[in-house]
């Protein structure tokens, strides 16, 4: 027997046995699963198996004896130690050893070397390739869930069913600082475990506990006593393990810290309460801050209705200032030839002088109600199919009727004219008012320049409007003059202006559906630009003109509606003068009566004033429109009205009446 314990193998001799024994062994040994090598006692191949010529990849040679230490050729490992342990020491020895039997195919085989009683070896080979290869990949795999389970960081520990911790990783072992905690009641003890309410919780009520009676515990919440703070919170789930035959052998519990999540969320739920306490009482302030806006607002409101209210009174003031100004201008020499008028009765040639000074200074004041009428109104002219004017033939009238006082208005100082027109610039506009615009322009614009100056004038179109601007390298407008420059008499010129020169210009633009811009900066000049429709003579087909024959042309019946007793009177004898037959009557009532008597012939024309004591003109036109077709109907007014209210007349005179305008109206057919 080996010192081992392992008792030698004993070798059948040939002699001994019979032929058909040995024949039976020697198959039997061929034919062996395992790679069986026998050597005598110096340690040369006896007999050898076909495993074994398999596993050296090549046929043994008859006579072919190697010694032990060569017989495994392609073996990649030196089998020197081994082969001594067996037969010097009689020591069974196993080891395992790849061997190459192809260029790049590797056999695992475990070798056992097993000395004889006889003094020989015996080496016995078992291929192990694939069990090699599956342990290989297990020890792999366990290495790799220990890396894993050593990295979690989780705590996480396994206990048998017992309650013994078999194992645990790095984090579950760093818990407790340096104490090794064995048991599951080790580790309560430890921990002293609570739940949230703050009541202890028994060791039979732990989740592990509960695990090992077979129950999965999931996301259960302990206070325990841990950590640098001596206190924490944790997240335990913990599983039962189980065998084949599906009892509890032990359980696997998993805890984590969840000590500041849980912290964040109370402080994340009482911010929420505090922002939903603040939320109440920022609505509850806004509700207030609103309320307040809106009653500040609605006194805002009111102060600026009742600033806008002593605004509008101010320019009343000033308008009826301004005209009360003008028109007593326009009286006081009235005044004064009537009463010289009286005094000169017998003197023809004073009588007509006294009469023609009245009637100028009548037209006078006309003019100055009419400026003001024209700026009040703001309603869009209403313009013939033809009214279109050159914008640059217009402003050289304006030039040459202004030019022999240029020198005069900036005082006696010389004044370059800069002058650039575009031909052709044709705007939709009255000429006499766009002249009067121009005219007030070129006016202030030397007014401007005291001293002397450059008096820029240019004309030119865009895609849509026909543009006419105005210069001059004055003194130039500061922000609130600018801002003013507009109102009705806001004048900086003091006593030698009226203020409605920039108003007029700003109405005459506006009725046109045009509209002005001022460039103006204090030191560098004034530009003021007016922008028209444009106009396109191509669009326009001159009307049929009809012929009149003055032969047919006879006296009219003329009916006159007046409520004013002078002005009645007059106006009859105006017509009665020119041979026309005159009823005249001071109210709509009487103007009906009239109607209805039926005069033979009937009335030709109907004149009547808008204001009368019972009634508006324009009604009564509207009815004599609708019941006497045959009656041609005039309007006569002393105020500014848009031509939509005119609309049931046949014509409209204003006040103070022009008799050769009303004479020419009273004969048309």
């Amino acid at each position: 027997m080996s010192s081992s314990g392992t008792p030698p193998i004993e070798t059948v001799s040939s002699a001994a046995s019979p032929l058909a024994t040995v024949a039976r062994l020697e198959h039997i040994f061929d034919a062996l699963p395992l790679a069986v090598a026998e050597f005598d006692a110096e340690l040369l191949l006896m007999r050898a198996n076909l495993r074994y010529r398999t596993l050296i990849g090549a046929l043994v040679p008859a006579g072919w004896r190697p010694t032990a230490y060569d017989a495994f050729p392609n073996a990649l490992a030196d089998l020197s130690d081994e082969i001594d342990a067996a037969t010097t020491r009689q020591e069974s020895r196993t080891r395992r050893v790849a061997f190459r039997n192809t260029a790049s195919a590797l056999q695992m085989v475990e070798l056992t070397f097993v000395p004889l009683r006889t003094g020989g070896l015996l080496i016995v080979g078992t291929e192990v390739t694939e069990i090699e290869g599956l342990r290989q990949a297990l020890a792999r795999s366990v290495a790799q869930l220990e890396a894993i389970f050593d990295v979690l960081p989780e705590s996480v520990r396994v206990f048998d069913q017992q309650g013994v911790v078999t194992r645990e990783n790095s984090a579950a072992h760093s818990d407790h600082g340096a104490q090794d905690l064995e048991s599951l009641r080790e580790l309560w003890r430890a921990d002293l475990p609570r739940r949230v309410d703050g009541t202890s919780l028994f060791v039979h009520e732990h989740p592990t506990a509960r695990a090992l009676r077979g129950e999965a515990v999931r996301n259960e919440t302990m206070l325990v006593r841990r950590g640098p703070d001596g206190e924490q919170i944790i997240e335990v789930n913990s599983n039962p393990l189980r065998d084949a035959g599906n009892s509890v052998v032990g359980a696997v519990t998993v805890e984590r810290d969840v000590t500041d999540r849980t912290r964040l969320a109370r402080e994340l739920a009482e911010q929420v309460r505090r922002a939903e306490e603040l939320y109440a009482v920022v609505s509850t302030e806004a509700e207030r801050l609103e309320q307040q806006v809106r009653e500040r607002t609605a006194e805002i409101g009111r102060l600026e209705e009742a600033r806008s209210r002593e605004r509008r009174l101010a320019a009343v003031g000033q308008l009826a200032a301004g005209v009360m100004h003008d028109v007593n201008n326009a009286l006081n020499p009235i005044v004064a030839a009537a009463h010289l008028l009286q005094l000169h009765a017998h003197n023809p040639e004073k009588v007509r002088d006294y009469a023609v000074r009245i009637a100028r200074a009548a037209e006078t004041g006309a003019a100055t109600a009419s400026r003001v009428g024209r700026f009040l109104r703001q309603d869009p002219v209403v313009l013939a199919p033809d009214a279109m004017i050159d914008l640059a033939v217009v402003t050289d009238e304006v030039i040459a009727m202004t030019r022999p006082i240029w020198s005069e208005r900036v005082g006696g100082a010389a004044v370059m004219l800069n002058r650039s027109m575009a031909a052709d610039v044709m705007a939709r506009a009255l000429a006499g008012e766009v002249r009067e615009a121009l005219l007030n322009l070129i006016q202030n614009a030397l007014d401007a320049m005291r001293g002397g100056g450059t008096l820029g004038v240019t004309v030119r179109r865009d895609r849509s409007s026909a543009i006419v601007e105005v210069h001059d390298s004055g003194h130039g407008m500061s922000p609130e003059v600018r801002e003013r420059a507009f109102e009705p008499f806001f004048s900086t010129k003091g006593a030698n202006g009226s203020g409605l020169g920039l108003a007029e210009v700003y109405g005459v633009v506006k009725r046109h559906n045009g509209r002005v811009e001022i460039e103006s900066e204090v030191g560098r000049g004034t530009t003021v630009r007016l922008l028209f429709p444009i106009a396109d003579p191509r669009a326009f087909t001159p009307p049929a003109v009809a012929t009149v024959d003055p032969h047919q042309l006879s006296p009219r019946l003329i009916l006159v509606v007046e409520d004013h007793a002078d002005g009645r009177e007059l106006l009859t004898q105006v017509l009665q003068m020119a041979g026309h037959a005159v009823v005249a009557v001071a109210t709509i009532a009487a103007a009906d009566a009239a109607l209805q008597q039926g005069f033979l012939p009937p009335f030709d024309v109907v004149l009547t004033d808008i204001g009368l004591p019972d009634g508006a003109g324009t009604d009564l036109a509207m009815r004599i429109r609708k019941r006497y077709p045959s009656i041609r109907v005039g309007v006569i007014t002393g105020w500014e009205l848009p031509p939509d209210t005119m609309a049931d007349a046949h014509f409209a005179l204003r006040k103070p009446l022009v008799a050769e305008e009303l004479l020419a109206q009273v004969m048309v057919r």
